[in-house]
């Protein structure tokens, strides 16, 4: 599985504070043993936006944006 990062989820991702960062850094290893696996955490909190485009809870106000193909996901936001 080939993973990505937009350079926009990048530059956000530098912002943030470091506890946050650790949330987001879990939230992104969950999605992506979801996607391998198959094993679904609880509390992941994801939802479909539209067609391949997605979202994981990492905590109340932060959310990360992501989208699957067939053999990678793109980390946007």
């Amino acid at each position: 599985m080939q993973i990505y990062y937009a350079p926009a989820f990048l530059r956000l991702f530098k912002k943030l504070d470091p506890p946050v960062k650790e949330g987001v850094k879990t939230t992104v290893s969950k999605v992506i043993d979801l996607c391998e696996t198959g094993n679904r955490s609880v509390g992941l909190g994801i939802k479909n936006l539209r067609g391949d485009l997605w979202e994981a809870r990492s905590n109340l106000r932060i959310r990360v944006v992501y989208s699957m193909g067939k053999d990678e996901i793109r980390f946007l936001l």
